[in-house]
């Protein structure tokens, strides 16, 4: 079950990086570069995708590792994948937003 989990960790990471570092499709449902409260944030939006799924990935490689770390790793990959979804909300992000919740529970549990 481990390695389901990192797995899923490392996968979530990377969508990221599929979903905000390409150029914006004209025919998309919706621009993730763009900010119903800011306008235009491709490139604030790109650090973040960056930074989340590096994070996550981290999380899901210490999971799998057993290292102490994946803990923190994780909840901050989630928490950075959430403020960027909230950046750029629209309404497909609504089960994103659940998913990094959901980590972020199950995360926190494994502390206690």
């Amino acid at each position: 079950m481990v390695w389901i989990a990192g797995l899923f960790l490392i996968a979530h990471g990377l969508i990221h990086l599929a979903i905000w570092l390409p150029k914006a499709d004209p025919k998309a449902p919706f621009d993730a570069g763009h900010s119903p409260f800011a306008g235009n944030v491709r490139r604030t939006a790109a650090a973040l995708a960056v930074a989340a799924a590096v994070v996550l990935t981290a999380g899901g490689v210490g999971l799998i590792a057993g290292a102490p770390w994946w803990l923190p790793a994780t909840i901050t990959g989630a928490a950075l994948s959430a403020a960027l979804l909230l950046l750029t909300f629209n309404k497909w992000w609504l089960i994103a937003l659940g998913i990094n919740a959901a980590i972020i529970v199950l995360a926190v549990q494994q502390k206690g």
